[in-house]
């Protein structure tokens, strides 16, 4: 049985949908490179950066709607829907906890997928980290694009890192709703956000080739994604790193 849009779906998809994007979008200073690389329809699976606070997801979510017509799911990381009020939030947008089965299963449906392979990892970085793609070994993404036989969209966000001075974390909030030192939540030196452009450059798709239980098929795809956003962001970071 198909899935039922999402409200966020439904809405972008109006003219009111439209327009709101359209401002978000301006408001935001974002712009998109490329985005004929993007498909009308059919499902792909998005793999980008992330930046502090998702500021990357609303606009990408703004500019997608803008230049293709289409509202994406995004993967997002499941230890959020624990924090109080978040989870409602994330579930009005479309976003599921990042599970592989339900990323197949979006996709199987012709959906258009987001996700951020370094996750929470990519997301509190602080500025004298910026532009670094934190994923370790993590190749998930690689494993469900095989699995669903779609293609990836690497897109690679700039920008995102500069909207926020964040010269330091807090070692509580985090750590007493999470239960990790992993979710130390970054302090910006100004609640006051940058007026920085945001560019969003739709590198080429690349295909899944191969079986998601063969680890060299995993491995290619998930080193070829990486490598075409480190491609772009790479300048950025060694800027920031002087």
């Amino acid at each position: 049985m198909p899935l039922a849009p999402t409200l966020a779906q439904i809405f972008a998809s109006t003219e009111t949908g439209i327009r709101t994007a359209e401002a978000m979008a301006r408001g935001l200073m974002a712009t998109m490179h490329d985005a004929e690389r993007i498909p009308r329809k059919g499902a792909a699976l998005i793999v980008g950066n992330h930046s502090y606070l998702g500021v990357d997801s609303w606009a990408l979510s703004a500019l997608l709607i803008c230049r293709t017509g289409r509202m994406p799911r995004f993967l997002a990381e499941r230890n959020l829907w624990k924090i109080p009020g978040a989870g409602g939030v994330l579930d009005a947008v479309g976003a599921i906890p990042g599970a592989p089965d339900d990323a197949v299963r979006l996709l199987s449906e012709g959906e258009l997928v987001c996700v951020y392979p370094g996750g929470i990892d990519d997301s509190f970085k602080l500025s004298s980290e910026a532009y670094q793609l934190r994923w370790k070994d993590r190749a998930g993404f690689a494993k469900v694009a095989l699995r669903a036989k779609v293609p990836i969209v690497p897109i690679a966000a700039t920008g995102v890192d500069e909207v926020f001075d964040l010269p330091r974390r807090e070692h509580f909030l985090g750590r007493a709703l999470l239960g990790s030192p992993r979710y130390d939540f970054p302090l910006p030196r100004s609640l006051m956000p940058r007026r920085v452009p945001l560019d969003f450059y739709v590198l080429p798709p690349i295909e899944s080739a191969g079986e998601a239980s063969d680890a060299e098929a995993v491995e290619r795809l998930r080193k070829a994604t990486f490598d075409a956003l480190e491609s772009v962001l790479s300048p950025y970071r060694e800027r920031h790193s002087k």
